[in-house]
């Protein structure tokens, strides 16, 4: 098959065009030719090595830097794109220059401006991938989603570790398990190998109120674990008021030799570097969405074959089918550090067991059957 992606969203370092080369060089390892699609005058801060070719309807719309307001306007004015890209791409489809089309990261925004388009009577496959469904999206989904029934081409795949649709009734619906994220040009090694100091990392922006870092390197070091792990931090803080807080943090732990803090952001290789100098990743997230859109840091975690400690929160399908790490208790510190002691204390013992459910979870979220059930 000749499958195109396209790309309407532009970010550096993010997770849309990661996500894609995943698809892309799974498409080509399963005997696919792979073409990107990309608005006219657009380009992407990657290269994939395939061909590109364009879509009309003027270039991709970028929010980086924008106001509010200025985003209310920008959003109007990328749907009214959208929908010229759609029909541009319906062209190509009905010319049967490729014999699929997959969005990679869309949203019932897009099943919006699918409606008022060409593409819904597309002659070939046009493949939707959500990215989870939260409860507050739901409703605007699924009534999206119903006005595509008629539609023979569309197919509607939304990648869930759940099932929230049961009794919705919505047969357009598939429900595929997302892929563990395995970055280009990163060796992964599937042996689990004991080493001391036990190195835990704990990475992403810092949001003043959002996680509690200081109360999370107090539970560390009150675990009394100092002389067999060391926790290293991500110092991203995305505001003035969060640099003044992060500086203080800083300042406070700066004696401590067993937590280190690595400044500013990291991306690209880099990032993934980062990733694989630890020993255990620390995933801290709160946020109830995370209940229904699986984490690209935790799918990065588990293809890099990282043990984790994870909030009750994120993703709690993995913790509950595979012995790969711990849960913890944000909400209780003297109880997260207990919980931090116990892991760090069996550690060694366990490796061997972490190391055989990886690759468990590693088969059964695998990118080549990610693909076989998207391309169903």
């Amino acid at each position: 098959m000749r499958v195109a992606i396209l790309e309407t969203v532009k970010t550096t370092g993010g997770f849309e065009q990661e996500f894609d080369r995943l698809i892309i060089r799974e498409l080509q390892k399963q005997g696919h030719d792979a073409i990107l699609y990309l608005p006219e005058n657009s380009n992407l801060p990657v290269d994939f090595g395939i061909p590109i070719d364009y879509v009309q309807g003027g270039e991709i719309i970028d929010y980086e830097g924008a106001s509010h307001l200025k985003k209310i306007w920008l959003s109007i004015q990328r749907e009214r794109r959208r929908i010229k890209w759609f029909n541009s791409a319906y062209e190509k489809a009905c010319r049967h220059e490729v014999d699929a089309i997959i969005l990679t990261t869309a949203t019932y925004r897009y099943l919006r401006s699918l409606h008022k388009s060409k593409l819904k009577n597309s002659p070939i496959p046009v493949i939707f991938i959500f990215l989870g469904v939260n409860p507050q999206e739901k409703l605007k989904f699924l009534e999206q989603a119903r006005k595509c029934q008629s539609y023979t081409n569309v197919k509607l795949k939304v990648t869930t570790l759940r099932d929230d649709f049961k009794d919705d009734n919505v047969p357009k619906i598939d429900l595929i398990k997302p892929p563990v994220l395995l970055p280009e040009g990163i060796k992964v090694n599937p042996v689990l190998s004991y080493r001391e100091p036990i190195r835990i990392g704990f990475f992403g922006h810092y949001r003043k109120g959002e996680k509690d870092v200081d109360g999370i390197i107090q539970a560390f070091l009150q675990c009394d674990m100092r002389d067999k792990a060391e926790f290293v931090i991500q110092a991203a803080p995305t505001s003035l008021e969060d640099r003044v807080d992060m500086d203080r943090i800083i300042q406070k732990y700066a004696q401590e030799s067993s937590v280190h803090f690595i400044k500013g952001k990291v991306l690209g290789k880099d990032w993934y570097d980062l990733l694989q100098s630890v020993d255990v990743m620390f995933l801290p997230y709160s946020n109830p969405r995370y209940l229904y859109n699986w984490s690209a840091v935790y799918f990065n975690a588990l293809a890099l074959y990282k043990p984790v400690l994870a909030t009750s929160v994120l993703n709690p399908e993995i913790l509950s089918n595979y012995r790969i790490g711990q849960e913890i208790d944000l909400n209780d510190l003297t109880h997260l550090s207990h919980q931090m002691h116990d892991f760090l204390w069996h550690y060694r013992e366990e490796l061997p067991v972490y190391e055989k459910e990886l690759q468990r979870v590693n088969e059964d979220f695998s990118t080549k059957l990610f693909l076989q059930n998207l391309l169903k």
